[in-house]
């Protein structure tokens, strides 16, 4: 049991990494795996060893108490010619004994006729030779005293007369001793190989595993634009890995591929229908202005058309926008904006499409950022826009402005129905809505906010959400300040190149 869990421990301080253990990673598995095998072939080895060295030498020394107890009537046999019967025996007893051996023959009566004289063999002993009842003719291991002996017995007949029986009992502690201290060593040294084997698994496991880790963690960072020129170099790799990462590279250019293909698609056909879309759109406000002569379900009719076309037409720009933004094609003129202007005017303009209360709050009267003027005002009309669909139409809208060391802040606040903190994170994916029916009752898509944080990011700046159940909602965003822009876009720039570097 202690063997086992030393072996546990190693283990898991073998494979431990980031805190914890994964016990369903390949690299736990095949260590583990292995190192059973391993060890239970060893402990094979060792038990079979062990029982052989024990066989080996236990069976030597029944052989030589079987060969003493037949060579000693023979001996009694030939000093008969020249002495009686009893001193035969006492004489054979005498030259027979040895330190470690020790000779008891007994009468018929149980009394004993002669015996070994040694520093370990007196009457006691003899006594207690000839009350065990397991001794035959076979030779047995038996302990008395603490002490391990092999002995046998047997009739002693000496010319067809039976002169008693005989007993022979070998004194084996110190061997058992030694192969016990050789038993312990071997149990030792096992532990060890162990150990060295379990430990040299790891290590080669881990290797092993390394290039498959180098292509996960090389494709957990990979961006859209990084797919169609990926290589993961794992040349010293096997060869089972190395065909799985030239797969993968295929793959990953196949997606490239078509995400391009996708891309471009996207922005074909919202190009091409947005033309059509506006003329259509010209064309209905021209009637709607122009003509007198419409009745009231007429005027109706037209008033939803231009107001389905205009917000087809805002869709495929939106659509044409992110599609330009991926490949790279969406241009920023980056210069410094006077942000309270450009908000007022934007208020202005949200103000006569929309009668919901909508209100500017500045901390001066002066802030500036830089930013694109065009993109920044898609950005606060898509945030306002946005805030007003999911608020109620006596509740007002607040935008916010401020200024930092750094950076001038943007925030739109409502206090509309508010986002939990399980969509929060992914209100900013494309064409994701948090509740699928309203969005479709309100006209949205969930393009927006994606539309949004990309215009953002395009002009070096961030964007957060802080929302609430039923308490409303702020986005806040982030602009770079002229003084700091140069800075900014220099440490950009440079992490761009470390994030390339780490990824190649």
């Amino acid at each position: 049991m202690k063997f086992r869990h030393q072996i546990a421990s190693f283990i898991k301080c073998a494979l431990v990494q980031h805190g914890g253990i994964d016990v369903r990673s390949l690299q736990f598995r095949m260590t583990a795996g292995v190192t059973c095998i391993s060890v239970l072939g060893i402990i094979g080895v060792s038990g079979w060893i062990s029982w052989r060295a024990q066989s080996i030498v236990i069976g030597d020394q029944k052989r030589q108490i079987s060969d003493i107890a037949e060579q000693i009537p023979r001996d009694i046999d030939a000093y008969t010619a020249t002495l009686t019967n009893d001193e035969a025996v006492q004489k054979t007893v005498q030259l027979r004994s040895l330190p470690d051996l020790s000779i008891v023959v007994s009468g018929a009566q149980g009394n004993i006729l002669a015996q070994s004289q040694s520093q370990w063999h007196d009457e006691q002993f003899a006594r207690q030779l000839l009350s065990i009842p397991t001794l035959s003719l076979q030779p047995k291991v038996f302990q008395t005293d603490g002490r391990h002996y092999i002995g046998c017995k047997g009739p002693l007949v000496i010319d067809g007369e039976n002169l008693g029986t005989l007993y022979v009992a070998l004194d084996i502690t110190k061997s058992s001793q030694m192969f016990n201290q050789l038993m312990l060593n071997l149990g030792l040294a096992t532990m060890l190989a162990i150990a060295f084997i379990t430990a040299a698994i790891a290590y080669s496991v881990r290797r092993s595993v390394q290039p498959l880790r180098k292509i996960s963690r090389v494709t957990a960072n990979l961006t859209v634009d990084d797919l169609d020129h990926v290589q993961f170099h794992l040349d010293k790799a096997p060869t089972e890995v190395r065909e799985l990462a030239q797969t993968c590279e295929i793959t990953l250019r196949r997606l490239a591929d078509n995400m391009a293909q996708q891309r471009q698609f996207v922005h074909d056909i919202s190009h091409e229908l947005r033309t059509p879309l506006t003329i259509v759109y010209g064309y209905l406000q021209s009637v709607l202005r122009r003509s007198r002569t419409l009745n009231e379900l007429q005027r109706e009719a037209l008033e939803a058309a231009t107001s389905e076309a205009e917000r087809t037409i805002r869709l495929l720009q939106d659509l044409l926008d992110l599609a330009r933004a991926d490949s790279g094609n969406l241009q920023f003129s980056l210069m410094p904006v006077h942000l309270n202007d450009q908000l007022e005017n934007c208020l202005k303009i949200l103000k006569l499409n929309h009668t919901h209360p909508i209100h500017l709050e500045a901390t001066s009267p002066d802030i500036y950022a830089m930013a694109d003027a065009d993109r920044l005002k898609q950005v606060v009309f898509n945030l306002v826009d946005n805030a007003i669909r999911y608020s109620d139409a006596d509740e007002p809208i607040v935008v916010k402005l401020a200024e930092t060391e750094n950076s001038a802040i943007i925030q739109v606040c409502d206090r509309g129905i508010g986002i939990s903190d399980e969509h929060q994170t992914q209100v900013f994916n494309r064409c994701y809505r948090v509740d699928a029916a309203r969005s479709r009752a309100t006209g949205g898509y969930g393009l927006g906010l994606s539309l949004v944080k990309t215009l953002v990011e395009g002009m070096n700046g961030t964007i957060h959400l802080n929302s609430e159940l039923n308490q409303g909602s702020t986005f806040t965003v982030t602009l770079p300040s002229p003084l700091h822009h140069d800075h900014d876009t220099n440490h950009r720039s440079r992490r761009r190149r470390r994030e390339t570097r780490a990824l190649h």
